[in-house]
């Protein structure tokens, strides 16, 4: 939606996870010399200050990304995302999605970034910018159906919507349900945020002020429609009941490459401990679908 700048909530837990299971997904791509397309529908800034008025009013950064400083990760992935995000907290900067696909693509690999927002458009041209990059001020959902499917067969696409409007979550459906009878070889990669009412708000599931339940709703649906795998990797940092709002978030991975539940399973070992806000801090990596 036009209001919502990811700015305020950058670095958070979400951020993490969202960004460790990315950087796996582009590792594996990379891992044939053949190139490929990344699709990146919600794009955002690319970069963000975490010392700006945003960053600091909702200081989301402290319990994400802050909780991993000086931690020596015994986990390959985990040593790979705090070795690439490091040289942006120097600067106390947090890199998003399109920087970090920008810093692991090769030149033979292409990427094609969406934003609607009026102002972070302009922030993400102003920050990233390069040859076999192409930037569109368009809906992500729109954009996502018009380009698809590119000129590569292999290539991903990362959704991560703000999901500010319970109808979002069907939007997600629809689109990716259209884009894959498209481009069928590619991965999708959806994030969603884990949300539980907050005491204040309409605690009915049928209210459209209500977004508990919508992400589970949401991959109800999905897995409704004959995808070769789908796979469900969620962070709980704490439960549903103690936290008003989100209390965790989880990627569906549609045509989730071999292994990825082992290294992701890894991962989240090693890194659920340090994201936990209490004892009720959990995950769990789950097959929707098999092959």
């Amino acid at each position: 939606m036009l209001s919502y700048r990811h700015s305020y909530h950058a670095g958070n837990h979400g951020d993490v996870l969202k960004h460790l299971c990315q950087m796996l997904l582009i590792n594996k791509l990379k891992s044939k010399e053949k190139g490929f397309c990344y699709f990146d529908t919600h794009s955002g800034a690319g970069v963000y200050q975490l010392n700006s008025e945003e960053a600091l009013k909702t200081k989301e950064f402290k319990h994400g990304i802050d909780r991993l400083t000086g931690h020596a990760a015994q986990n390959k992935a985990m040593s790979d995302y705090l070795s690439l995000v490091a040289a942006y907290k120097n600067f106390n900067q947090y890199p998003g999605s399109p920087e970090i696909a920008k810093s692991m693509l090769r030149p033979q690999d292409q990427m094609i970034l969406m934003e609607w927002h009026n102002q972070e458009i302009l922030n993400l041209k102003s920050n990233l910018g390069g040859k076999n990059i192409a930037i569109h001020h368009r809906d992500g959902y729109e954009g996502l159906l018009a380009l698809t499917p590119p000129n590569m067969q292999r290539g991903m696409v990362l959704i991560d919507p703000s999901y500010e409007v319970a109808s979002e979550y069907q939007q997600v459906v629809d689109t990716v349900i259209t884009a894959h009878k498209r481009w069928n070889s590619a991965i999708y990669a959806i994030w969603y945020p884990l949300i539980s009412d907050r005491k204040a708000s309409n605690t009915s599931f049928e209210s459209s002020d209500s977004k508990k339940g919508k992400s589970e709703a949401m991959l109800e649906s999905l897995t409704q429609h004959p995808f070769k795998n789908m796979l469900k990797i969620e962070l709980c940092v704490t439960n549903g009941v103690e936290l008003g709002g989100m209390y965790g978030s989880g990627m569906l991975i549609i045509n989730a490459p071999w292994q990825l539940d082992k290294k992701i399973t890894e991962s989240l070992q090693e890194l659920t401990p340090l994201m936990a806000q209490n004892d009720s801090a959990s995950f769990s990596v789950d097959w929707l679908i098999e092959e």
